[in-house]
């Protein structure tokens, strides 16, 4: 692998997990936030946002 193959593989792996510690961090300071199951209920599809009515 050349570098100019390396970097754009670094690059691609710092913008993703920059993404999801940013939509997955920022749920686990919010309240009304809850992370949304997909079809099969075994993995995460997203972060939900609503607000839960207090008692």
């Amino acid at each position: 692998m050349d570098r100019w193959t390396r970097l754009l593989l670094v690059v691609t792996a710092v913008a993703v997990l920059g993404y999801i510690s940013m939509i997955y961090g920022s749920c686990a300071f919010d309240p009304d936030c809850h992370f949304r199951l997909c079809a099969g209920g075994r993995s995460l599809c997203g972060a939900d946002h609503t607000h839960v009515p207090s008692r």
